[in-house]
């Protein structure tokens, strides 16, 4: 399935029967070229930050904010245990503009999925909630993220009676960027994807709440190093609450 044929209907029902959708679309691929040389030129020009050092959506406007992500739990204290760190953008920095039109793409695919207003997210103070546009970094050496189901985001949405869906798009390459370990998903099946190897450079992947998903170790035969460009890469654009 492209962009271009969404069928919101097929989805939920793809959804339900086997708890994730791939998407593919030649034109998303070619943004996602141009938005992954972009990330590594932000990534080498950003200082990295604690995991406990706090900033809101505000605060993109001036500049990205790159964040490590190490612990046993995430910084909502969910008990999933993580090593990786990401790059938060305001979703309108034309500073960058193939990542903000990567961002807005998943943006409208996402809405269009909530059967909400296109632009919900972009007004924080009106919706209640902000476009946090971030790159997942994963590193070689030993990046990754336990298997979990979501459930602080699928429950804050619930309370304002909005449904969930998780998406992201893929910006490293298996075999590549990394040799072993990265995305994975069960299915409604209880089969195990490997959604690198399944989707690949580029790709959608769509799936919600009730999808158990994760990071295999990456490349545990190298020595991790947090300053190196490659590894595992994904892009995503989840609704955090603006309290």
């Amino acid at each position: 399935m492209d962009l271009a044929s969404l069928d919101l209907q097929k989805i939920d029902n793809d959804l339900n029967n086997y708890g994730y959708l791939i998407v593919k679309d030649k034109t998303l691929e070619k943004i996602c070229e141009a938005a992954r040389t972009e990330y590594e030129e932000c990534f080498k020009n950003s200082k990295p930050r604690a995991p406990r050092d706090r900033f809101d959506y505000k605060m993109l406007k001036e500049k990205p904010w790159r964040k490590m992500a190490i612990g046993s739990k995430t910084g909502l204290g969910e008990p999933i245990a993580q090593n990786m760190q990401s790059i938060y953008f305001d979703e309108s920095d034309q500073r960058y503009p193939s990542l903000t039109a990567l961002f807005s793409e998943m943006i409208k695919v996402r809405n269009k999925l909530m059967r909400v207003d296109e632009a919900f997210g972009s007004h924080p103070e009106q919706d209640g909630f902000w476009n946090a546009c971030r790159i997942h970094h994963y590193p070689r050496g030993g990046g990754f993220m336990t298997v979990h189901r979501d459930e602080y985001f699928p429950d804050k949405l619930e309370e304002k009676n909005k449904p969930f869906y998780q998406m992201l798009v893929l910006l490293s390459r298996k075999n590549i960027d990394f040799m072993s370990g990265g995305g994975v998903l069960v299915d409604s099946q209880g089969k195990k994807v490997d959604i690198e190897t399944e989707a690949g450079f580029g790709a959608m992947v769509l799936y919600d709440g009730r999808t158990p998903h994760g990071v295999e170790d990456v490349d545990l035969d190298q020595v991790i190093d947090f300053t190196r460009t490659d590894g595992r890469l994904v892009a995503l654009v989840n609704l955090y609450c603006t309290l």
